[in-house]
């Protein structure tokens, strides 16, 4: 995938060279100064106002602010509620050709509160606060698993850290049983709810019916076997839950656009 400027987000490679967790006082402020760094900001509570190239931008509970490098930037406390935030400056290069990446995130949006976002910001906070051997690869993996989750909200548009929880035990449920035979009212019955509202329920979360997605998860696992030149198609076939290997071979073209013998003919990357 590409990003601005036809940058490979693909092979980000993030430095971060300043992280805090941020419980600002009334009289907190940054002076202005032109930033040599990305400044990434994940507002948990409060108000603030940051002011990028002279534009103001106020910030409340929910809001992230992404100012790129080489921005004029300050902010301050203009409120009775003091701000409380997560804030990264970085700089992100390519890992090969090293080019600076450009994040094509807006410099302020409203993106409400995120569970697994929070989660992994406490945790790079953990790990920058008591710097134990090594954790600087750590925090770069953290970093990388925020970076990954801000892409699915402000770039894919996909809010799957929001879907309703029976749908996310849906998924787990397939990843760990799509080589059995699946029936939409076992996993109704396995996360609480009739078999009718679930199928309802996932084709609102997630775009696509639950058999529909059961069917696209199979196939690429079969793929994968195919690619290692392993098992044959009947095998592979039968492991990833299918009893019948025509109908696999025809689901399996319709999916991938061709058959499963030519998937296991295809050159492996060493």
């Amino acid at each position: 995938m590409s990003g601005a400027e036809g940058t490979n987000v693909e092979a980000m490679y993030p430095d971060i060279q300043y992280f805090v967790y941020r419980k600002c006082t009334k009289d907190w402020q940054i002076a202005e100064s032109r930033i040599e760094f990305i400044d990434l900001t994940y507002v948990l509570d409060g108000e603030a106002t940051y002011y990028v190239e002279g534009h103001a931008y106020p910030v409340r509970e929910g809001d992230f602010i992404c100012i790129p490098k080489g921005s004029l930037r300050k902010a301050r406390i203009e409120s009775a509620r003091p701000m409380t935030a997560y804030a990264v400056n970085l700089t992100i290069h390519e890992f090969e050709s090293k080019r600076e990446v450009v994040l094509p995130f807006p410099v302020h949006c409203h993106i409400g509160y995120h569970g697994e976002l929070e989660y992994l910001f406490r945790k790079l906070n953990d790990e920058w606060t008591s710097k134990p051997h090594g954790f600087q690869i750590k925090a770069r993996g953290l970093m990388l698993l925020i970076l990954s989750d801000l892409f699915r909200i402000l770039v894919y548009d996909n809010h799957t850290m929001n879907w309703h929880p029976a749908v996310k035990k849906t998924i787990q449920y397939i990843q760990l049983h799509y080589h059995e035979p699946v029936k939409v009212a076992e996993i109704a019955r396995n996360v609480g709810l009739n078999a009718s509202y679930l199928s309802g329920l996932f084709k609102k979360c997630v775009g696509q019916p639950l058999y529909s997605y059961l069917n696209c998860y199979r196939v690429n696992q079969a793929e994968n076997l195919l690619l290692s030149g392993e098992f044959s198609v009947t095998e592979v076939a039968e492991s990833c839950g299918f009893k019948d290997v025509y109908h696999f071979s025809k689901l399996f073209k319709k999916l991938k656009g061709y058959p499963p013998s030519r998937a296991k003919r295809m050159p492996t990357e060493t």
